[in-house]
């Protein structure tokens, strides 16, 4: 039976009913309805009834297939949803909903033939997975080639971040698939950098995108594939570039339009607000407005896409919807569609309407009618259940809804009507739409429709077999219009499988064939006929013959139709290329090649071990005040300054840290955030010209990024290895960092201590801004000095550096090695030095039982580390099965031959090689075709020999570019080049039978040696090395002895002379006594040598540095000394003291204003005085003009005077002030005079005319100091009253006021950058106050009397201060922490100047003398010679008199009272005690120290604490052994004395020998015991003596001496005369009983601080404050101990009838001493030389100039 024949089913009569209009609600009865059409009507209820039974009849208690899902996707693939409609997150359990839903049974009445046909309800089989693309998922890290890859991995990327922060583990919030996918997800969690590169990506195609005016197809469909998977602000952000563009599109682009549609429905949550979606609507409704006129092409994907947002909106629950606005224009336009012929459009425009309607406005009267429609309401509220994809909730829903159609009149009465009037005239939908769609009331199929495309897109295929099928809507012409629509485009669609779009066709036909309600309307069967026409054509074989079958079964019977005018697919396709893409990754974006870069540096930085070092403020710093580096790396960073400098030794983790810092940037790095680049300046061909730039080409980046960078982007340059790179200039200032148009730069810097010379910071310091480039900017430099690792340190570094790899030892027994070896634990404070005795110690060990008798130097570790990694990577490649056979048979070849030894011989040569042919640049680049005829070819080739050595070899390799691991090996390495150990012990061997051992190696006396062809002064580590060597091999030191000698008749020797002293000298190696006659030494580093006695006549030692040498007696007749050095200046002796001195502005003189006398003023170039001006009454200041022609002075008799330095005229004397002079000043254009008076005024005078131009009243008392700031406009003055005034100099105008806490203003200083000045106060603080905002800055803490004079060096970076406590002091301005304390007035200090070059300082005082300092050798950074102890407390003989004893605040050293070296067995007191004195028990074997608490003894043998002593609220300073052993005696100078009896153990309590306040005011300076231990002696401030008995406590005997405090007591070895020394520089002896000493000793010119008894008792030794030690009768040998911290230890012969004293040897000597030097006939000294000479004692007087006389 055809279609046509089908006939109508009838249904029982219904009620009329009035329809409610739609804008109204108000009921409007129809007359004019005709009986006919009423029961027309009442049959189709009936019908809807029936066919709402009948399928839930067939259905109740039945089940559907559980879903299932499809083929998972490969390892290598992933899927993509990709649909135009909204899509579902997950399906559900559809049998269980349809089992559960409650189906109400409703009496109808069915035509028969209903009952001989059923369409299918498993056409559609099963549920399966929703439709997707499978796009290849890319390698983890892989370029990404296309778009929808991207979409892929930022989806994913997505959920990754979501499920980060919910669950433990992030794929199971993904779907389960394969173990490519979980491994894939898995990387992208642990490494975000790459995340964020994918990031990146998307974000840049969205801004491209955005900024691309004409947008094509593909373009839009990478839009739409991006869009969804970015965060909200670059979805809104692409979401609003497309609204832009459709809006300003003149033409529509179906495209753009399409792009627009899908981009909305699948917005990310919560990214689409409701102005988006409004605004979209207008924008289509006006652009469908103008466009249906035309042809219907346009309006119908208009319409669509209308019917697509408002779906959206309804799903979004849009609410409040204009009605003036939004709706009724709408509801308009479509309404103006039913003059249209095109049926598609009319059922577009019909969804859209029916769209509409689920979008509420903002009028309360539809809520009216829905109250009204309870039934209608409670279908709305299940229609939800759409979006849960539960079948059975849709169907009851449906149902109600269908229902609610037949019982509410009001809504269903204008619906009624057009089916009947589509029943009667067979006009069908075409018609029915012009006459009812526009009703404004909702239709159960649209609800179908839009559940049945949710249930398609999730992929319930077999669920929505059943809607379709079950649905109360089912007949609606509309519902299966909308149905034949979507499988249609199931069945043309290729994103599903082939076997489904056949399913789709085959229901498409089931329908017709088997549904008797399917396709009653004409234009349902022609729709069908054109979607299978359609269909024949697709590119699948078996859909098109499924679609051709089904095409001749429709046109059975029926007229031919038009093809259908628009494709079935309503959405873009994939991209089929990713031109968006491709210009992201061709344009140079400059975020991904930083991401690039950020990813390469992160691994290349990653450090398995790091200890974060602590620092220190400057290289002069106190140890203890130190500070986290990375701390002060932050601080810097956030603020002004420009370069950090982080000095350190070689070895100290610089490198290490900056590395660390890189990382800890680059983890934290957002895009556009500075940008962190680390340099290696090593590797940059001159790092002093375009360096940034050059780093950044060498990371790939191009000449556009390196401009945006240079425009808008901050660096932090990670500077590494300054002194690796050899260079001498300022990078900051070479490259133009932080200058207008310049690269804006952070600078971090690092440079080893070693390399830095005098005034280095100038090295460093950035240049100012604003015109003034020449002048540096100290406020903008900083510096940090990375110091040693505490014990702590190493023990973190042990416990990190344990687990890298499977050990027998654990952190425990490293650090017992490390404690127990002697020196060790000093040794490895240096961090590399640590990381090479890790590696060295269990073989250093290994088979030794008494650990305290290795002596291990840094060279011996290195020795150790390099043999261990030549064996490691021996058995590395022995056990190497992939080498090649010629491979195989070389390192066979190398083995036999001795591959240790050839791999140090190889690593040898190349550091020589690169020392000879590169200077020392540790980086060897080696590009084979370029250098393959080179030297490096023999260290760098490809044979298989030298590529063994190389891979063996402690090298790292980075590209083409080469170089030992550390720099310290490569300068191990030369070292080796000059003395192989190795080399030497088998000589040694050869030679065993040889009469004479002195002999020296023939390879010293190589000329192609290093020794002999290279200055090895600047490379301090290599001379260290080769200390090592001398320590530890004797021979050695001969071997330079040697060659030394071997200068006296080789003038070519010279520089290996003068390397090997120089050697010889640092490594402790004594000259006392030697012939050194016509050595050649020029340039030889002779810092603190020991050259007692020794004979340097005829010598060249042109260049050579004496700082700080020991030159007692030694005779340098006939020397050539030109420019040698001593590190000191001669004083100027004056005729009185001296209370102001300054330099010219030019450098070229010195002028002194003395207090009693007049102004001297001295040549800086031969030191003589050019100018003495006398007949005043006392010069209290004085100051050159600023073009050094004149000098302005005054004091004492209150006038200003000006004379002119060249004629020695007086040019000027001014009047007015009433009391004397304190301070006069220049104005900087030289054009002004300011005096300060103790008549409390300051005045501006006239320089020209010396007219009085202003009188400064204000102050209350004496004004001690006044000065011009930098620019001349202001001056600041202080006064006796604490007072600090600024003044305008052009009005006289007080500026600001204000008091001092600091108590009276002495001196004031601006920096000459003009932004600090620096003040002087009588508390013995230094005040720093910011010139601008006169804010107070640091106070600056150290001296201990009135600061009276203050000066800033001309850079700004330091300040120096004059006190009268007689010390010069140095700090850092921009820290203000101390630098240096420069001693040597022996009274008050008034005044400090710095010379104009900032390399001297003077300074004045009452001891009439202006001392020069050389700031050059002050501040002088060689490595120590010797030994050196910091902190002496403590120096004695060992009993047997072996052995020298002394102790620090850190540790206990024991020396060989012979040759002064260093013995085993030192002790190291704990971290936590802080040790204030210390004495050593009689028999040498324990040590009392006072500690914070009390004194604590322990065993210095076992280092075990054998007591400990309590002693609360008092501070104890001193701690003394009784010569017995039995007594512990402590005291502090004003309080008690405190006692503890050894002998018995079971008492630790202490008694009181004498309390605080029995002996009120006196302060205790010497406390000394009886050899046998019965009396105690004490002596007083006051110049008495008491004696006690110990054990009682009882004063046994008493002696005064006026106003001589005691200094010093000893008792004889006998007990029977105590010698005392007083405060008079005499020394009395006392037999303990008389009244009076029996003996006065004179001598000594200052008071006495040390007296001691020889063993005989028949010689007494005193020490004192002048600076002598004198022998009273001459013990054999004895020791001093001196303030200054040296200890010498002497010898005392006699020669004939002479006594003659002789210094063995001593360390810590600070001081040159030149006492009883001869210089007859020595050449070339300079002026200031002789004269310092002279000053220190040498005998022979044609060191003095002619006509010089008291100048001196």
């Amino acid at each position: 039976m055809s279609k046509n024949s089908r006939s109508t089913p009838s249904g029982p009569p219904s009620q009329t009913a009035s329809p409610i209009h739609p804008n109204t609600g108000h009921n409007d009865n129809n007359n004019s309805v005709s009986s006919q059409r009423i029961r027309k009507q009442d049959k189709i209820f009936a019908f809807f009834r029936s066919s709402s039974q009948e399928h839930k009849a067939k259905n109740t208690g039945s089940t559907s297939p559980k879903s299932i899902k499809g083929a998972s996707a490969t390892s290598a693939e992933m899927s993509v949803h990709h649909f135009s409609t909204v899509s579902t997150p997950e399906s559900v359990d559809i049998e269980q909903a349809v089992s559960t839903t409650a189906v109400k049974s409703t009496p109808s009445i069915v035509h028969p033939s209903t009952l001989l046909t059923k369409p299918r309800l498993d056409v559609f089989s099963q549920n399966v997975n929703a439709p997707a693309v499978r796009i290849p998922l890319p390698a983890f890290g892989a370029r990404i080639d296309t778009t929808p890859q991207l979409a892929l991995c930022i989806g994913l990327l997505s959920k990754v971040h979501d499920a980060v922060g919910q669950r433990k583990d992030p794929s199971q919030d993904l779907p389960s698939d394969t173990a490519a996918r979980l491994a894939w997800v898995k990387a992208m969690k642990q490494d975000p950098t790459e995340r964020e590169r994918l990031f990146w990506l998307g974000t840049r195609m969205v801004d491209e995108f955005a900024k691309d005016a004409f947008k094509d197809s593909t373009e839009i469909a990478e839009m739409v594939l991006i869009g969804p998977v970015m965060n909200m602000e670059h979805y809104r952000g692409l979401l609003s570039s497309i609204i832009a563009a459709f809006d300003h599109s003149v033409i529509l682009s179906v495209d753009l339009l399409q792009g627009l549609v899908q981009l909305v429905q699948s917005a990310p949550p919560e990214s689409l607000l409701s102005d988006d979606l409004v605004k979209i609507l207008r924008l289509l409704r006006l652009r469908l407005q103008d466009t249906h006129q035309q042809s219907t092409v346009h309006p119908f994907h208009l319409t669509l896409a209308l019917s697509r947002v408002l779906d959206v909106m309804a799903d979004h629950k849009v609410k409040d919807l204009s009605r003036v606005e939004e709706r009724e224009p709408l509801s308009g336009v479509l309404s103006s569609l039913t003059g249209s012929s095109d049926p598609y459009l009319m059922y577009q425009a019909c969804y859209a309407f029916q769209a509409l309607q689920y979008v509420p406005d903002d009028e309360t009267v539809l809520q009216a009618v829905l109250r009204q429609s309870i039934g209608v309401a409670s279908g709305l509220v299940k229609i939800s259940a759409v979006m849960k994809l539960d079948v059975g909730a849709v169907l009851e829903g449906l149902d109600k809804l269908q229902e609610a159609i037949g019982s509410t009149v009001e809504i269903a009465g204008t619906l009624y009507e057009g089916f009947c009037s589509l029943m009667e005239s067979g006009r069908g939908v075409f018609d029915s739409l012009k006459e009812g769609y526009g009703s404004g009331k909702k239709r159960p199929w649209y609800a179908a429709v839009r559940a049945a495309h949710a249930l398609a897109h999730s992929g319930q295929l077999h669920d929505l077999n059943r809607l379709i099928c079950m649905a109360p809507c089912r007949r609606d012409p509309l519902f299966q219009w909308g149905i034949c629509q979507l499988l249609g485009e199931i069945a043309s669609d290729d994103i599903w499988d082939s076997p489904v779009r056949q399913q789709a066709v085959e229901l498409l036909g089931d329908l017709f064939q088997n549904d008797p309600l399917w396709g009653e309307d004409e234009s349902v069967r022609t729709w069908m006929l054109n979607i299978s026409g359609q269909l024949g054509a697709v590119d699948d074989a078996a859909v098109s013959s499924s679609a051709i079958a089904l095409v001749k079964e429709l046109q059975q019977d029926q007229p031919a139709t038009t093809k259908l005018p628009y494709p079935l697919r309503n959405r873009l396709p994939l991209p089929t290329s990713s031109p968006t893409l491709v210009k992201v990754q061709k344009i140079p974006p400059l975020e991904y090649d930083l991401h690039r870069l950020r990813m390469l540096r992160l691994k290349q930085s990653h450090q398995d071990v790091y200890i974060p070092p602590m620092a220190k403020p400057s290289l002069k710093a106190k140890d203890e005040d130190i500070f986290l580096l990375m701390e002060k790396m932050q601080e810097f960073l956030a603020g002004e300054r420009q370069v950090m400098l982080v000095l350190g030794d070689s070895g100290a983790g610089k490198s290490t840290f900056n590395r660390h810092f890189e990382h800890r940037l680059w983890t934290d790095y957002k895009p556009g955030d500075p940008i962190p680049l680390f340099i290696n300046l090593p590797s940059i061909d001159r790092p002093d010209q375009d360096l940034v730039t050059k780093q950044l080409r060498f990371h790939g980046f191009s000449d556009d990024q390196i401009m945006e960078i240079k425009q808008h982007r901050q660096l932090i340059l990670i500077c590494d290895g300054y002194d690796e790179s050899q260079q001498l200039v300022n990078l900051h200032r070479t490259n133009s960092l932080n200058q207008p148009g310049q690269w804006n730069t952070k600078m971090v810097i690092s440079c080893r201590t070693q390399f830095l010379g005098p005034e280095y910071h100038s090295r460093f310091m950035p240049q100012s801004e604003g015109g003034h480039y020449d002048r540096p900017a100290p406020h903008l430099f900083q510096e940090a000095v990375i110091t040693p690792f505490s014990k702590a340190q190493i023990e973190n570094y042990v416990e990190q550096y344990v687990p890298l790899e499977p050990r027998t030892w654990d952190t425990k027994d490293y650090m017992d090695r490390l404690t127990t070896i002697p020196n060790l634990l000093d040794l490895v404070r240096n961090p590399f030095l640590l990381s090479l005795a890790l590696e060295a110690l269990p073989g250093v060990t290994e088979g030794k039982q008494d650990l305290s008798t290795i002596k291990i130097t840094r060279a011996h570790l290195y020795d150790t580390f390099v043999s261990h990694w030549l064996d490691v990577n021996k058995r590395r490649f022995e056990r190497n099965n992939a080498l090649s056979m010629n491979d195989r048979d070389m390192l066979n070849q190398l083995v036999s031959a001795g591959f240790n030894s050839l791999g140090l011989d190889y690593a040898t040569k190349l550091a020589r090689a690169i020392f000879d042919r590169q200077d020392g640049k540790p980086v060897v680049k080696y590009v084979h075709l370029s250098d393959k005829n080179t030297w490096k070819a023999e260290f760098f080739g490809p044979q298989p020999e030298i590529r063994l050595l190389r891979e063996s070899s402690p090298l790292t390799r980075a590209g083409n570019q080469f170089r030992f691991v550390h720099r310290s090996m490569l300068e191990y390495f030369l070292s080796r080049a000059i003395y192989d150990p190795i080399k030497a012990d088998n000589e040694d061997d050869e030679e065993d039978d040889a009469e004479s051992d002195e002999c020296p190696s023939p390879s010293l006396f190589d000329v192609k040696s290093p020794l002999f062809r290279r200055n090895l002064l600047p490379e301090s580590s290599i001379i260290q090395f080769l200390c090592d060597r001398v320590k530890s091999n004797p021979d050695f030191e001969h071997q330079l002895r040697a060659v030394i000698d071997l200068s006296k008749t080789d003038e070519s020797a010279a520089i290996a002379a003068t390397n090997a002293i120089t050697i010889l000298v640092r490594a402790g190696v004594v000259f006392n006594g030697a012939d050194l006659r016509g050595v050649n030494i020029p340039g030889a580093d002779l810092t603190e040598g020991q050259f007692d006695s020794t004979l340097f006549q005829g010598a060249n030692m042109t260049g050579a540095d004496l700082s700080r040498s020991w030159l007692r007696q030694a005779d340098l007749s006939g020397a050539q000394l030109k420019d040698v050095r001593f590190g000191e200046l001669a004083y100027l002796e004056m005729e009185s003291i001296v209370m102001f001195c300054t330099y010219s502005p030019d450098g070229t003189m010195l002028a002194a204003g003395l207090g009693e006398d007049g102004v001297d003023v001295y040549s800086t170039t031969s030191w003589t005085r050019v100018l003495q001006i006398r007949d005043t009454m006392g010069v209290f200041s004085v100051v050159f003009s600023p073009d050094s022609q004149q000098i302005a002075f005054g004091g004492k008799d209150e006038k200003i005077r000006v004379w002119d330095v060249t004629s020695g005229e007086e040019l000027l004397a001014m009047k007015g002030h009433t009391e004397r002079i304190s301070l006069v000043d220049y104005s900087p254009c030289g054009k002004l005079i300011a005096s300060a008076s103790l008549d409390s005024t300051v005045r501006l005078w006239s320089s020209q005319t010396g007219e009085s131009l202003l009188v400064l009243k204000d102050h209350t008392r004496g004004v001690a100091s006044v000065k011009f700031s930098p620019d001349g406009r202001q001056l600041v003055s202080g006064d006796w009253n604490a007072t600090i005034r600024f003044w305008d100099v052009e009005t006289g105008k007080l500026v600001r006021e204000f008091n001092s806490p600091l108590k009276d203003v002495f001196s004031f200083a601006y920096s000459p950058d003009g932004k600090w000045i620096a003040s002087g106060h009588r508390s013995g603080s230094l005040q720093l106050w910011d010139a601008v905002s006169y804010e107070p800055g640091p106070a600056l803490q150290g001296h201990t009397r009135d600061v009276r004079g203050v000066a800033f060096s001309p850079s700004s970076q330091w300040i120096a201060s004059a006190s009268m406590d007689k010390t010069v002091r140095l700090w850092d301005a921009s820290t203000g922490n101390p630098i240096l304390i420069l001693s040597g007035h022996n009274a008050f200090v008034r005044d400090v100047a710095f010379s104009p070059n900032g390399l001297q300082i003077v300074s004045g005082g009452d001891d009439m003398k202006a001392r020069l300092w050389d700031l050059s050798s002050s501040w002088s950074n060689v490595e120590p010679q010797g030994y050196r102890v910091d902190s002496l407390l403590k120096t004695a003989y060992s009993p047997d008199g072996l052995s020298i004893l002394t102790a620090s605040k850190h540790r206990v050293y024991r020396w060989d009272s012979t040759t002064g070296g260093s013995l085993q067995n030192a002790f190291q007191f704990p971290e936590a005690v802080s040790v204030r004195n210390v004495d050593f028990s009689p028999d040498g074997n324990q040590i009392a120290a006072v500690v914070e608490d009390g004194v604590q003894v322990w065993d210095h043998r076992t280092c075990a604490a054998v007591s400990i002593f309590k002693v609360e609220q008092f501070a104890l300073t001193n701690v003394v052994y009784s010569p017995c052993g039995r007594w512990v005696a402590a005291w502090n100078w004003t309080d008690s004395v405190w006692l503890w009896d050894l002998h018995d153990t079971a008492v630790k309590d202490h008694h009181v020998l004498i309390e605080s306040g029995n002996i009120p005011r006196l302060d205790r300076r010497a406390v000394t015991f009886s050899s046998a231990g019965h009396q105690l002696a004490i002596g007083f401030s006051d110049g008495s003596v008491r004696v006690f008995d110990p054990q009682s406590g009882n004063l046994l005997s008493s002696l005064q001496r006026e106003q001589e405090a005691v200094g010093a007591l000893a008792y004889s070895p006998i007990g029977q005369q105590l010698a005392v020394g007083g405060g008079n520089g005499s020394i009395y002896l006392w037999d303990g009983q008389s009244q009076e000493p029996s003996i006065q000793l004179d001598g000594h010119n200052a008071r006495i601080f040390s007296v001691a008894y020889s063993p005989c008792g028949q010689w007494i030794a005193s020490g004192s404050d002048d600076r002598t030690v004198r022998l009273w009768l001459t013990p054999m040998e004895f020791v001093t101990h001196c303030n200054d911290e040296s200890v010498r230890v002497w010898r005392v012969s006699i020669e004939g009838e002479s006594v003659v004293v002789r210094m063995l040897w001593g360390f810590n000597k600070r001081i040159l001493c030149a006492e009883g030097l001869i210089s007859k006939d020595a050449t070339d000294l300079s002026p200031m030389n002789q004269k310092l000479l002279v000053q220190r004692g040498a005998v022979d007087s044609s060191l003095v100039h002619e006509g010089e006389g008291s100048d001196a």
